[in-house]
């Protein structure tokens, strides 16, 4: 049937926790360049308030986005561990060894 497979280990579920973390430092990065140069060309103050309006709503979705990684990177950190000492366990009972 189609012949895909998915292949599945601790390690493989470990190392996308640490790339979910990664992508949450990216981000904070970005954030901390974009601000420090935050000189938009509007010719009034109506217009640079209007846009500190939008990029503060665009940093609070930020900050809850790298909450949310790094809380999914933390899961999938233990689940790797589990999984790894749940294979261990499958194996020992296969081999009757438990």
């Amino acid at each position: 049937m189609g012949g895909y497979g998915i292949s599945i280990d601790g390690e493989g579920i470990a190392n996308l926790g640490d790339r979910l973390g990664s992508i949450a430092d990216l981000l904070e990065e970005a954030a901390t360049r974009t601000s420090d140069v935050a000189v938009y060309g509007f010719p009034s103050g109506t217009g640079e308030r209007a846009m500190d309006g939008v990029l503060g709503d665009q940093e609070l979705v930020r900050v809850e986005v790298c909450d949310r990684l790094r809380a999914l990177r933390d899961l999938a950190q233990d689940a790797g561990g589990c999984f790894i000492s749940a294979e261990r366990q499958i194996g020992l009972l296969f081999r009757g060894t438990s």
